[in-house]
């Protein structure tokens, strides 16, 4: 009322972390957006500018919960597609890696988001597909040299280069549905007897330097989470030599162009 003075006021704060935002929603070996499909491996991101953490400051690698499965929550990330927890392989504060639950089959769209130090970013909506299959790469940027190994077990380069009509070994995800059925978050084991490990349920082709290539197998690739498909493929004799390029096909959706493996 006018009257001089001083007065105390008490104030109470409530302190919250930044919402976790995310900007994009990709295939982690292509980084190829828009779709996604059963069993898929996915990379979400945040801003770059970091206002938006959706993961923690200091990344954060796979780990096992108390059924042998990958965990769905870590370093205090979640992330849930139409509600569905998915299994986390990597989490950092600008990029997330998780595993589509193969329970996604049948539905036609999806709405992607994170839930990160108790607040939950924006949701992503994005298509759901049989297949789309993204080649990994050495470089982790959807385009170069494959992550692909010779038959030695050595990577295969430029200057490590595979023989024609010998075997390399090819990873890439988004291969969709598998038979046996695909089990969210499990670590592939190898059985006694075929199928060695879940092979996809559409057909497999691959092409090298755009010949048609054979494979040996296709199956998901032992020791790592379901979702990484694991393609023996023999390389044409009849192409050059040289770095060639390299497209799996599955379900007649193809892996991105541009990757590539090193022929002698």
């Amino acid at each position: 009322s006018g009257a001089a003075g001083a007065t105390s006021v008490s104030v109470s704060l409530s302190v919250t972390a930044p919402r976790p935002t995310v900007t994009g929603v990709t295939n982690a070996g292509s980084y190829a957006s828009g779709s996604i499909s059963p069993g898929e491996i996915i990379s979400l991101f945040a801003p770059k500018d970091g206002s938006g953490p959706i993961g923690p400051a200091t990344p954060a690698g796979l780990t096992l919960d108390s059924n042998g499965k990958v965990a769905t929550t870590l370093g205090g990330t979640q992330v849930l597609i139409n509600g569905t927890p998915c299994p986390i392989t990597f989490a950092s504060a600008l990029q997330v890696n998780a595993v589509v639950p193969y329970e996604l089959k049948g539905f036609l769209s999806a709405t992607v988001l994170v839930k990160f130090l108790g607040q939950t970013s924006n949701g992503v909506s994005v298509g759901v597909a049989t297949t789309i299959p993204g080649l990994f790469t050495q470089n982790a940027s959807g385009t170069g040299p494959g992550a692909i190994q010779n038959s030695n077990i050595t990577t295969n380069s430029p200057g490590n280069p595979a023989a024609r009509g010998d075997v390399v070994v090819v990873y890439l995800t988004g291969e969709g549905e598998t038979s046996p059925s695909g089990v969210t978050g499990k670590v592939t084991t190898v059985a006694s007897a075929p199928p060695l490990t879940p092979a996809p349920l559409l057909p497999v082709s691959v092409t090298i330097g755009g010949q048609p290539a054979q494979w040996t197998f296709a199956g998901e690739a032992p020791s790592l989470v379901s979702g990484v498909l694991q393609v023996n493929v023999v390389v044409p004799t009849n192409i050059a030599p040289g770095d060639q390029s390299i497209i799996v096909t599955v379900g007649g959706n193809q892996s991105q162009t541009g990757v590539t493996v090193s022929v002698k």
